[in-house]
């Protein structure tokens, strides 16, 4: 097979998807992807063929603010449901159209999988007589959400002669999602059409080693406890909560890890302590089977990741899908959250004290570390793939 992969430029976005490419290259299939120019590095090595599409990440972000001013008056939960449709509908959309469909005219898949955001791959793929595959990379995107990203990109799809969906055709064929249903629920309808499988532990591969100055403070019985990890991934990793979540993590820890990103600032984490380790990044996979306890902004990996390995989950919710994912974690019993307003350090200190005393979160969590791992893994993925193109009605192909 030839499978064209679609994500917009941010990260969390795109590395969901990473694992199931891979499990489809080491099954000999043939994989390109097609994503923002600055994230394809991160790709690099992997045996895929790399095609830029789009707008930088920062270029983004830049038109977005100069076109909706007005973003800056919202904030939470109020901000993502602005920004959702705006940045995916109007900004990205649009930007990745000529070079996703140049890339699948020149490359030829036999169908594409893309994540939710990447509006554009549904019409690419009507346009060139192409099923898509949508990915998930964490709970779906409201109903309302893609509804009003469609009232910005609809008019791509009228300017081609279609109809739009009111989903933007994410959902026409086949969906793969990598949340449990104790994290998203969907109706029974809807599940017929999805399959389901673990992203974050492949099965029979024991996670890979943390780095060597990281050892001591997390592997052993002597290692300092509790230890826990924060992060803010790397669009928000310069949120003063994130400094609040370090000093707090500081106060009540024995072991802290402390990830902030490339551009994260390291000055204001400076005098927290031997026991505090700041590095711009860790794999987490490397990580959490050491952690008793994540502290985080709520996105949807570091969320997926800590309950694939069954840690409790304190989140700080900032905007995108963090409130929804803090939501989906409180209704597991796998954790706790903290309104942005209560975001201070003695405060966070506080409840993740209360946290970490919980053993009936240990347990929740717990719960949804084995459902998650009971799920099929990227290889069974992959291999419903391959099924699903050889029952595939014949298409005419590229146009």
């Amino acid at each position: 097979m030839r499978v064209l992969f679609c994500t917009t430029g941010g990260l969390g976005h795109m590395l969901p998807l990473r694992p199931l490419a891979r499990a489809l290259h080491h099954r000999g299939h043939e994989v390109a992807w097609a994503t923002a120019p600055d994230a394809l590095p991160v790709l690099e090595g992997e045996g895929f063929d790399l095609f830029a599409a789009g707008l930088t990440f920062e270029a983004s972000r830049r038109q977005f603010r100069a076109a909706f001013a007005e973003a800056a008056r919202f904030a939470g939960e109020t901000l993502s449901a602005y920004t959702f449709p705006r940045l995916f509908g109007a900004v990205l959309g649009p930007a990745m159209l000529k070079d996703v469909e140049r890339t699948g005219r020149h490359w030829r898949p036999d169908f594409v999988v893309h994540e939710p955001a990447a509006l554009v791959a549904p019409l690419v793929c009507r346009r060139l007589g192409l099923r898509n595959v949508v990915h998930g990379y964490g709970l779906r995107p409201p109903r309302e959400y893609l509804e009003d990203a469609m009232s910005f990109f609809g008019p791509y799809w009228q300017a081609c002669g279609l109809e739009p969906s009111a989903d933007g055709g994410l959902y026409r064929h086949l969906s793969l999602d990598i949340a449990p249903r104790s994290l998203q629920p969907l109706p029974v309808p809807e599940e017929k059409g999805v399959f389901r499988f673990n992203a974050y532990r492949a099965a029979g591969t024991a996670p890979p080693a943390p780095p060597a100055d990281l050892g001591a403070a997390l592997q052993g019985p002597a290692a300092p406890r509790p230890r826990i990890y924060v992060t803010f991934g790397t669009v928000f990793n310069r949120s003063p909560a994130l400094v609040a979540a370090a000093r707090a993590a500081a106060r009540v820890g024995g072991s802290v890890v402390v990830t902030i990103g490339a551009d994260g600032d390291t000055k204001c984490l400076a005098d927290l302590g031997a026991q505090v380790h700041v590095r711009r990044f860790v794999d987490q996979a490397a990580l959490l089977p050491h952690c008793d306890v994540v502290v985080s902004h709520g996105g949807a990996g570091t969320m997926l990741g800590a309950a694939a390995h069954g840690v409790p989950h304190l989140v700080l919710p900032q905007a995108a899908d963090h409130f929804r994912n803090a939501r989906a974690i409180e209704s597991a019993h796998a954790g706790s959250s903290m309104d942005p307003e209560r975001q201070t350090a003695a405060l966070v200190a506080s409840a993740l004290a209360a946290l970490l005393e919980s053993g009936a979160l240990a347990i929740g969590a717990a719960a949804v570390a084995q459902e998650m791992a009971a799920l099929p893994d990227p290889v069974a993925a992959a291999a419903k793939l391959e099924t699903w193109q050889a029952a595939a009605p014949a298409t005419p192909g590229c146009g």
